[in-house]
């Protein structure tokens, strides 16, 4: 399985130990704006079929995806896994467990 599910710690040594990482956050843009984790990209997942051209060019990259409390970021890791992505972490409990740097 190429999707691992992680929590508020791993999550943060994963952001302070891969500079490729990238952070995706599925969440609806007004959530976004309000509160995020530091130098992630926004992509609802509503919307992330119609912009998977987007995250193509990250397949190879590891790819931490997170929401409020972490049911919509595993709909969209199931989608993105679909998709031929392998490497995918879940940030469990979303934003609202997440302890790290927020912006």
């Amino acid at each position: 399985m190429s999707i691992k599910s992680i929590n508020s710690s791993q999550a943060e040594s994963l952001i302070k130990n891969n500079k490729d990482l990238v952070i995706l956050d599925v969440r609806r843009p007004n959530e976004f704006k309000e509160s995020r984790i530091v130098n992630s990209i926004n992509i609802p997942v509503e919307e992330i079929e119609w912009e998977i051209d987007e995250l193509e060019k990250y397949k190879d990259k590891p790819i931490l995806v997170y929401c409020k409390v972490g049911v919509r970021s595993s709909v969209a890791c199931a989608f993105l896994e679909e998709e031929g992505f392998t490497n995918l972490y879940n940030l469990r409990g979303g934003i609202l467990d997440f302890n790290g740097e927020i912006e």
